[in-house]
């Protein structure tokens, strides 16, 4: 399991420590500025033409629940849709949305995959 995107001068990652074990990371490459592990805490939602998958990390009252999506966009002169593919993380205060820190370039692997056997979790929305 991997996933790693850019957001601004920063990077998101998460890759696996063991077979029930992830590790988020989130800084520079000389820089990590919080690392956590977590058992698999995913869950996911289909949207008309995609969908989403969350992994949520807890830090106390924090939670970092690092995202990937794709959904239908616009209508293309083909008779095709648009997709529209977003990643990142939301940053949770108890209930409240404090940040979400979207990805915006990739050079490895920007969506959530290859998760071992787990139990899925309530999808939540974050606006």
């Amino acid at each position: 399991m991997s996933f790693s995107c850019s957001a601004e001068s920063k990077r998101i990652s998460v890759c696996r420590n063991s077979e029930e074990v992830l590790i988020y990371r989130f800084g520079t490459p000389q820089k990590i500025e919080l690392e956590l592990e977590s058992d698999i805490h995913f869950s996911r939602t289909a949207y008309s033409g995609g969908g989403e998958g969350n992994l949520t990390f807890q830090n106390g009252d924090y939670s970092y629940v690092v995202y990937s999506s794709i959904s239908n966009g616009d209508w293309l002169e083909d008779s095709t849709r648009e997709k529209i593919e977003r990643a990142g993380v939301y940053v949770v205060e108890g209930d409240k949305l404090l940040a979400d820190i979207e990805c915006q370039s990739d050079s490895g692997m920007p969506f959530i995959h290859d998760l071992p056997a787990f139990e899925e979790q309530e999808f939540r929305y974050y606006e």
